[in-house]
């Protein structure tokens, strides 16, 4: 019985180390998405020269590039959104976020958006107050626990944006 207890016990360490391995290996095999794909670098650029939005297709992927806001240290945060034709979940996007400080791309991270239903609770009630105070001033800013909330009027009467980051990563888009 005891040898049984010990081949039990090398077993479960064998497995614990093969799961942390399998978690490593697993990160290096699925890279952020502008290592395999360099049209997210490119639009990122393009982006933080122009200072617009930009719509790019290539095959079934449509590229939404986005200047989210600019930090106080001057530094760009830009957002490219890559969606997959056919499959309009936001499940199936490839979210890459950028920091750009003077020309340079310094941080770049991938985020699977977390959407309006996935948020912390208590931020529902900040972003409603900045949707108001967007609608009055034009645009707004509001934190809440190392989120930050972004609001911006559209184009149309009434439409207002908003951009919810969890330090560069864009964690949810709404259209309000």
């Amino acid at each position: 019985m005891t040898n049984n207890k010990k081949l039990f016990k090398i077993f479960i360490i064998s497995l614990i180390i093969f799961s942390a391995n399998s978690v490593s290996a697993f990160s290096v095999l699925n890279p952020p998405y502008n290592q395999s794909d360099p049209n997210f670098n490119k639009l990122a650029m393009r982006v933080y020269n122009s200072g617009s939005p930009y719509t790019y297709t290539s095959g079934a992927y449509t590229y939404n590039a986005l200047p989210i806001t600019t930090a106080m240290s001057g530094c760009k945060l830009i957002s490219i959104i890559r969606r997959t034709q056919g499959f309009p979940k936001a499940a199936y996007w490839a979210v890459e976020n950028y920091k750009i400080c003077s020309g340079n791309i310094a941080e770049v991270k991938n985020t699977n958006m977390a959407g309006w239903d996935n948020l912390p609770r208590g931020i529902k009630p900040v972003i409603s107050n900045t949707i108001q105070q967007a609608r009055q001033y034009g645009k707004a800013t509001a934190n809440y626990y190392g989120y930050k909330i972004i609001a911006k009027t559209g184009v149309y009467v009434g439409t207002v944006f908003v951009y919810v980051l969890n330090g560069i990563k864009l964690e949810s888009m709404m259209r309000f």
